[in-house]
């Protein structure tokens, strides 16, 4: 039987450690993610985070991993429109107070140029409010603009941003006649320059930018009466023009709309997807494909990355949009898929868990549906509630929890909701990021002796305690002839005894330093319990394989580790 160590499947234990309460941040300032309850296992730690009841998420938007709940700065929660807003990143929780819950919308984070900004609205009587820009890279927040209220204004409406502009829209009332209409304004952060002159005021008493494009702001404008029409001004003509055919029957929607690359606009009116681009088309066409389900919420049947747009008909049918038309892959089972930038993820009508990359053209089958990935690491969750987390480098694969929609922050954190309605964290060891190659254990009928074979090269296990830290039982001995083991030892390259598996922890009896076998099969000298705790968790000391002194004469000596880092470069 063909042994693959690199997958292991671990189900959730049911021991409970209290630690200490939760205690968030000032608005601002990050502060160590502690939960009151946590399970610790061989790789990974879970966390049932202290957060308060209604707390909504987790959602990840522009490498940005967060949860939300309704701003304690609320008068009145029902009609608030804000959230007081939690980041996470490398265990640690960032709290910004009282930011509009726009923060939450899947196409008012498509207009923001691929980075994650929000706005947090002011009480002042000059001010709506200030945009910040959160940089998931260095995990700080840098304020972007102070939002200036004319004396005419009556409300903020909508932001969007573009390279180093950001552009407003704002309700006012006309000076002359006191009409009611919206107004787009832009600024220039990286000079400091407002275009005050650019405001173009609209008849349309609610204006919403959904995307902007190299000057080009695209604009819904809802009329009275409920009519809707999309409207493109550009900033450098300083130009207003009607996209033609966009206004909508009465009480109709236009959704989705947005820039591609190739300065197109793609748009969903009455249900139906239309293409555009100005200059080439007189008028919208028709893009294809079937029309988008009606029977879900708009933020469940579609998803934008890049250029490439999922959505579901109302019989389920996943399509795909891109720079070339429109694709469909199949049927998504309970119209739940995940769009990432190379990949899309769905279980097709034969139950299977599925995904097609766009630059391969390859269709892969797992056992569970991918809902997020970080580099090669992908988390996902199958039928039965199971949160599965794979490194798709060597094969690792863990379940780790319960719930739904878990998500990634980092290569060492996930986060889900789990069926009690509690949000849980996912803390996962570096050793699983190291690599070890696939195996098989063989024996003769009539000799003792266990080999392992890997490839073109071939060991002896010499002793017990080494084979039981590359199999988990004496079940994966595959038991052949001598004269199959002698035609190994032939054809194969002979490497002497087997050495511990990568991620060992071994000491010998005359000394308390504690070593970890990396890839490189040498030792690695773990320079601290702190770091010992960070890698394996607080029960870092069980499980250490204690050797005479003279045994690790075998092994040479590699860098200390010093950090959890340290761990994936040995």
């Amino acid at each position: 039987m063909l042994k693959k160590i690199l997958i292991f499947a671990v189900v959730l234990a049911t021991l409970v450690s209290p630690l200490l309460p939760r205690v968030f941040a000032d608005s601002g300032a990050w502060k160590t993610s502690v939960a009151a309850s946590a399970w610790d296992y061989d790789y990974f730690r879970v966390e049932r985070l202290k957060l308060d009841s209604g707390t909504s998420g987790p959602f990840a938007f522009n490498d940005a991993m967060f949860v939300v709940k309704t701003a304690e700065s609320c008068e009145y929660p029902d009609v608030c429109g804000q959230v007081d807003l939690t980041i996470f990143k490398d265990g640690g929780a960032l709290e910004v107070a009282s930011v509009d819950n726009a923060v939450t919308d899947a196409f008012a984070q498509t207009a923001q140029d691929g980075r994650f900004i929000y706005m947090v609205p002011s009480d002042s009587d000059d001010f709506w409010g200030t945009i910040y820009e959160y940089d998931s890279a260095s995990g700080t927040i840098a304020t972007l603009f102070d939002v200036a209220r004319a004396d005419n204004s009556l409300s903020f409406l909508s932001f969007a941003t573009d390279g180093d502009r950001i552009y407003t829209t704002t309700l006012q009332s006309d000076e002359d006649t006191g009409d009611v209409e919206s107004a787009l304004s832009v600024y220039d952060y990286g000079s400091g320059y407002e275009r005050e002159d650019f405001t173009y005021a609209l008849s349309a008493p609610l204006q919403e930018i959904v995307d902007v494009q190299d000057g080009n702001a695209l604009v819904k404008a809802t009329f009275d009466g409920g009519y809707e029409q999309l409207w493109i001004v550009n900033q450098t003509a300083r130009s207003v023009e009607a996209i033609p055919d966009t206004w909508t029957e009465q009480g109709a929607d236009i959704v989705g709309a947005h820039y591609l690359s190739d300065g197109s606009i793609v748009y969903f009116r009455n249900f139906r997807l239309w293409s555009y681009t100005q200059g080439v088309d007189e008028t919208p066409t028709d893009a294809g494909g079937a029309y988008l389900t009606w029977f879900e919420d708009v933020a469940d049947a579609v998803q934008v990355s890049g250029d490439r747009m999922a959505y579901i008909d109302d019989e389920n049918g996943l399509y795909v949009s891109d720079l070339d038309g429109v694709h469909k892959l199949g049927v998504a089972t309970d119209g739940v898929f995940n769009l990432t930038q190379d990949t899309i993820y769905f279980q097709n009508d034969d139950g299977d868990y599925v995904g097609y990359n766009f630059q391969t053209l390859v269709w892969e089958t797992r056992a569970y549906h991918v809902t997020d990935a970080y580099d090669d690491i992908l988390i996902g969750v199958d039928a039965d509630g199971n949160v599965w987390y794979e490194n798709t480098t060597n094969g690792r694969l863990l379940n780790v929890g319960f719930g739904a929609e878990p998500v990634l922050s980092d290569r060492e954190h996930a986060y889900w909701q789990g069926t009690d309605d509690n949000v849980y964290e996912a803390t996962f060891s570096p050793l699983l990021d190291l690599v070890r190659n696939e195996v098989e254990a063989f024996s003769a009928y009539n000799s003792q002796g266990i080999y392992l074979v890997s490839g073109d090269k071939m060991w002896l296990i010499p002793s017990e305690e080494v084979y039981f830290t590359w199999f988990d039982s004496w079940d994966e001995v595959v038991k052949v002839s001598q004269a199959t083991i002698n035609v190994y030892l032939e054809t194969s390259d002979y490497e002497g005894d087997l050495k511990f598996a990568p991620g060992t922890r071994v000491k010998t009896v005359s000394s308390a330093k504690v070593y970890v076998v990396g890839s490189d099969y040498e030792l690695h000298w773990i320079v601290s319990e702190t770091v010992a705790d960070e890698i394996y968790g607080s029960d870092w000391n069980q499980g250490i394989i204690e050797v005479n002194d003279t045994y690790l004469w075998k092994y040479g000596k590699g860098p200390n580790v010093a950090s959890g880092n340290d761990v994936r470069s040995i």
